[in-house]
């Protein structure tokens, strides 16, 4: 038994060498110094945002709405590697928002959909794309 089980980590072994061998012959990709979470708040119209920078650089948070017009501008400074914020969306109409996140010469854009349901009861939600 422990035999096999030494040859099922060799052939493991094996297997994740070629992989890496594979991607590492690949086109190279630019990678991202930080990364972007969002979710919203339970029952409320609150999006959460949290950042982490792998480098010191700053970084800035805009929301835009769907004319391209900056209804927010935050900035996060190069010293911090984390960032959480809540940001509250109540007073936004239903309508397609834009968060970017831009470092440098890097940008991420995350998409943001408000929607009001009106069957009987008000409900309204946040869809991230």
């Amino acid at each position: 038994m422990k035999n096999l089980v030494k040859i099922f980590a060799i052939a493991a072994l094996t297997a994740m060498t070629f992989i890496s061998n594979a991607t590492d012959n690949a086109a190279p990709t630019k990678a991202t110094t930080f990364e972007v979470g969002m979710y919203q708040s339970t029952n409320t119209m609150k999006m959460n945002v949290l950042i982490e920078k792998t480098t010191d650089k700053d970084l800035t948070v805009v929301l835009k709405d769907s004319k391209g017009e900056t209804l927010m501008r935050e900035h996060v400074a190069k010293k911090d590697k984390s960032y959480h914020a809540k940001y509250d969306l109540s007073q936004l109409e239903d309508g397609k928002y834009t968060f970017e996140f831009t470092k440098g010469d890097e940008k991420l854009v995350k998409e943001v959909d408000l929607v009001t349901n009106k069957p009987s009861i008000i409900n309204r939600q946040i869809a991230v794309n």
